[in-house]
């Protein structure tokens, strides 16, 4: 139907006419978008008694689309609907009540749960989850996610499996929670998809399958998802596709994923992309380092220290060992004992022993240099 004659049928008060062209230019659906006429039609509609209509009024007062905010015109069209039973208008009215009155609010996110709205589940779910208007009860969050799963809602499946996975609310099952990864999953959820690709690569719950791991990682890297992009990269990585791997490293780095711009630095720094590019890599390497990424600063640190720059490695060095990366604190405390900076004997002592603490093999032998020398 055309807009012209539907503008016909709205001017002699057709409802179905009203509602529809106010979704037309409420849409943009063949038109420009123009909300203040989709409101004034869906308006007019509801005041001539249409549900739908009314129910998209008070979701406009609410966001103010193509109107101005009014909480009060919104309750009056929102209670219309939900008292003719529009299950949209029932979780509008519920949200609309969520900071001035929880209780009230709860009452119509339930009223809409049990009128089988998986919105209304979700968002009761969500309430005994966190305590909204209601005493925390996990328990009953677990039921109302389970009911909404079963409907195929894609965020109830992925909460509901993380209650699995971690025992919140109901019993630890790893098995049920892969299942319903699993079935999120396959609905094309790339988190879901990451989670049980994470699942079967360390045999969680269920038998390891590294190959159908790496089909899901990829199925939610190609999705955009940053931790399976870097989960890729490092699989191809490890299989020598190193453009591949770059690839993917580099659709997580520019999203600002730090280990990601760090492997790409790495990958720079040696011959995996053809000759070492060392500038490229103090880029990427930078862009991580300025977000606190310890493994980058150090890196810098070290480049600094190929260039005889023992100042900036010093400041490097010790904004990573301050975060605990050993390789950093065992430079800084080598540095300091060589007399290379300015540092006291004591604080390089405590710099190398950090390091020896975690496994750096040349702290420790430097401080059992330093131990033998002393009983001398």
């Amino acid at each position: 139907m055309d807009i012209e004659h539907l503008t016909g049928l709205a001017e002699n008060n057709d409802i179905d006419a009203l509602r529809e062209l106010g979704r037309i230019y409420r849409e943009g659906d063949g038109v420009e978008v123009d909300s203040v006429r989709g409101f004034e039609l869906l308006k007019k509609a509801a005041d001539l008694g249409d549900i739908p209509s009314a129910s998209s009024v008070g979701y406009m007062c609410i966001s103010g689309e193509g109107t101005k905010i009014d909480q009060s015109m919104a309750e009056t069209y929102l209670r219309k609907a939900s008292e003719a039973g529009d299950s949209t208008a029932m979780c509008n009215l519920g949200y609309l009540f969520s900071s001035s009155d929880p209780a009230r609010s709860l009452e119509c996110f339930h009223k809409a749960a049990e009128a089988g709205s998986i919105r209304g589940m979700n968002n009761l779910a969500t309430a005994y989850s966190m305590g909204q208007g209601v005493p925390v009860d996990k328990e009953l969050a677990a039921e109302w996610y389970s009911r909404a799963a079963d409907l195929d809602d894609i965020d109830s499946l992925c909460v509901l499996a993380s209650m699995y996975r971690n025992g919140e609310g109901v019993p630890v099952d790893k098995a049920r929670a892969a299942e319903l990864y699993r079935h999120a999953a396959d609905l094309g959820d790339p988190d879901a998809q990451y989670d049980l690709a994470f699942m079967l690569d360390s045999g969680e719950g269920i038998e390891m399958d590294r190959a159908e791991a790496e089909r899901y990682f990829r199925m939610s890297a190609d999705q955009g998802d940053t931790d399976a992009c870097l989960c890729m990269g490092g699989i191809l990585f490890e299989r020598s596709e190193f453009t591949e791997a770059e690839q993917y490293f580099m659709s997580a780095a520019l999203k600002g994923d730090v280990k990601a711009q760090y492997n790409i630095g790495l990958l720079y720094m040696g011959d995996y992309l053809g000759a070492p590019d060392a500038e490229k890599a103090r880029e990427w390497f930078e862009m991580a380092a300025e977000e606190g990424f310890a493994f980058a600063q150090t890196m810098l640190g070290n480049m600094a220290m190929d260039s005889g720059d023992v100042k900036s490695a010093e400041g490097f060095f010790r904004s990573a060992a301050e975060q605990g990366e050993p390789t950093a604190q065992y430079n800084l405390g080598a540095l300091g004992l060589s007399s290379q900076i300015k540092m006291g004997y004591e604080e390089a002592v405590e710099w190398l022993t950090k390091a020896a603490q975690a496994g750096m093999e040349p702290a420790y032998q430097i401080l059992m240099q330093l131990n033998s020398q002393g009983s001398q």
